[in-house]
């Protein structure tokens, strides 16, 4: 039984993990409230599968398929802009990911957060695990119940 179990837990979370991921994307520069202070309710969330990467990044990836969510600050003329949106790349390796577009004039970074622990994770810069220590949780509860059982 408690194979079985198991066994369920690995493929469901498999399966789960095959998902793509979904990002809000926005730019302060055309949506004010994609900035810091951060209005989720309007803005427009992004299935990140059916997305391509930038043209200025196509040549740099091995995969072409976002792999986790990313907000993006920088500069442009003093200017501090935000953008939300599905990051291509290495999540273990943010920079080429997080580079920015060669045709924004006088830009200059400043941080890049990239998370791919949950759906719409892009939505502050605090990166939020609590489900899958949740989930950790009811799997060992789980077992040692099923022990106990047997």
């Amino acid at each position: 039984m408690q194979r079985t179990f198991c066994l369920i837990i690995l493929l469901l979370s498999a399966v789960v993990n095959a998902w793509a991921i979904q990002c809000y994307s926005c730019e302060s520069a055309y949506h004010s409230g994609c900035g810091d202070e951060f209005d989720l309710e309007n803005f427009f969330k992004l299935d990140c599968s059916h997305v391509p990467p930038p043209r200025y990044l196509e040549n740099d990836l091995d995969m072409r398929n976002a792999t986790a969510c990313m907000k993006r600050s920088y500069k442009v003329r003093n200017t501090l802009r935000v953008e939300r949106n599905c990051f291509f790349g290495d999540v273990n390796a943010t920079v080429s990911g997080c580079e920015l577009d060669p045709t924004l004039e006088q830009a200059e970074a400043v941080s890049c957060h990239v998370c791919d622990n949950e759906d719409f994770c892009n939505r502050s810069i605090q990166l939020k695990a609590w489900p899958q220590y949740l989930a950790i949780i009811i799997f060992a509860f789980t077992a040692k119940f099923l022990n106990w059982l047997s």
